[in-house]
């Protein structure tokens, strides 16, 4: 099969190699997959562009998500059938084989239905941006009447969690800082609201949106870059998700002031949920986009020999959406 795979750590056109592996097979309890799309997420190039650390295994086929048609089951499968249409996560999490490649082979839990109004580069977004952002909004419980912001609303986690917070009944507060066109994106995945991530008086505006009580839940892809503003707009009993750092490490939390009685805050990491929440996300997912809830922002659609390019795509445009390997 072809596969794309790098051996060292380095710039994308260095280290990126396609060529022909050995197919794998279904084991027990896993599904073979012949894949259609692999979508590219920061946790794929930042760990690929990293020299301060070499690979953890000798040759890594990177990607963690993916869509294709089911090739061959492994003894103990059940509820799935050769043919069936579905997409994966978690591919190359804690293991050298991901989805970057003709191939792949599964467990089970990892492997679920693809709706049939979703596309396989659809599906290939399906993993760790949009199962992140419905996890991140739905740990507010329940959103009906909830007020919702989101920062970054035009970036593969934000994009969707827009959508899956007004799906569920939220008001839907966003800001962008990438001028006219990325308001009208953000307008046309459904949110309320969009304002200027870079005006003077963005809280002040926030407030003044909410009667002066603060937004109920904050998904923040950088907590430590805003904490200070994100507890200036906090309601009472709100809560804040991050699931992203980009700025530094830590971070100061403030411990007096109205703002912080009764909040909650959450660290979230995909990769690792429980399999009933994992279980839920999916679930959650899949049903939205039955219900045609969901828009994908696709901003790259590259076949596989051209990997290292789509590799360098994704990590310097990665506001204008998912960039996809396709097989």
């Amino acid at each position: 099969m072809r596969a794309g795979w790098f051996e060292k750590t380095g710039p994308a056109a260095d280290v990126i190699h396609v060529g022909d592996m050995n197919k794998p097979v279904a084991g027990p309890g896993e599904v073979l997959i012949r894949l259609h799309a692999s979508g590219i997420n920061p946790s794929d190039y930042k760990r690929r562009a990293n020299v301060k650390a070499a690979p953890e295994f000798l040759r890594v086929v990177p990607h963690s998500d993916g869509a294709g048609v089911v090739e061959a089951l492994g003894e103990g499968v059940t509820g799935l059938a050769v043919g069936d249409r579905v997409w994966c996560y978690n591919g190359q999490w804690a293991r050298p084989m991901g989805t970057a490649a003709e191939y792949i082979s599964l467990a089970q839990r990892y492997v679920k239905p693809l709706p049939a109004n979703t596309s396989f580069v659809e599906g290939a977004c399906f993993g760790i941006p949009c199962m992140t952002a419905y996890h991140a909004v739905h740990l507010a419980g329940s959103l009906k009447g909830k007020t919702v912001y989101v920062p970054g609303a035009t970036g593969r986690v934000g994009a969707y969690a827009v959508q899956f917070a007004k799906w569920r009944g939220a008001r839907v507060i966003a800001s962008t800082g990438g001028g006219e066109a990325s308001v009208k994106a953000i307008q046309e995945l459904g949110a309320d609201i969009v304002l200027d991530r870079k005006a003077a008086d963005l809280g002040a505006r926030i407030l003044a949106e909410t009667g002066g009580r603060g937004v109920d839940h904050i998904v923040e892809v950088d907590l430590p870059g805003s904490i200070g503003f994100d507890e200036s707009i906090i309601a009472e009993r709100g809560s804040m998700v991050s699931f992203g750092a980009a700025s530094a490490p830590t971070m100061p939390v403030t411990q007096i002031g109205r703002r912080a009685r009764n909040m909650s805050l959450h660290f979230i990491f995909v990769y690792m949920l429980d399999e009933e929440t994992f279980e839920a996300t999916c679930a959650g997912i899949i049903e939205a986009a039955e219900a045609g809830a969901l828009k994908h922002r696709i901003g790259g659609v590259f076949p596989l020999e051209r990997m290292a390019e789509a590799h360098h795509v994704a990590e310097t445009t990665s506001g204008t959406g998912h960039v996809v390997v396709t097989m």
